[in-house]
């Protein structure tokens, strides 16, 4: 699988509080980003939002009852990273393709 570089950038920060842009992503990234995120019980809020699919790009908000943000949406990243690989190791062992 190729791996892409993904623009991020940080509208607002908070001691306890971030917003980012993320370009290129839509629904498909911020759905299972925001539910991770929200497993966490130091996630206070964990929302996005997209103006409109073909001219903004999505904004992903985090509030923290304490700690660092920024650290909670990579523990998030990193953890989906890694089931999705576990997801796609066993597909391929099951797949007769």
């Amino acid at each position: 699988m190729e791996e892409q570089e993904k623009k991020v950038k940080i509208l607002e920060m908070k001691d306890t509080e971030v917003k980012l842009e993320i370009a290129g992503e839509d629904h498909t990234l911020l759905v299972p980003l925001t539910s991770k995120l929200l497993e966490n019980r130091q996630v206070d809020i964990a929302t996005y939002t997209i103006k409109h699919m073909l001219t903004s790009e999505p904004v992903l908000y985090v509030k923290m009852k304490e700690r660092d943000p920024l650290a909670a949406i990579v523990s998030a990243a990193t953890s989906l990273a890694s089931e999705f690989e576990d997801f796609e190791a066993l597909y391929k062992k099951a797949a007769i393709v």
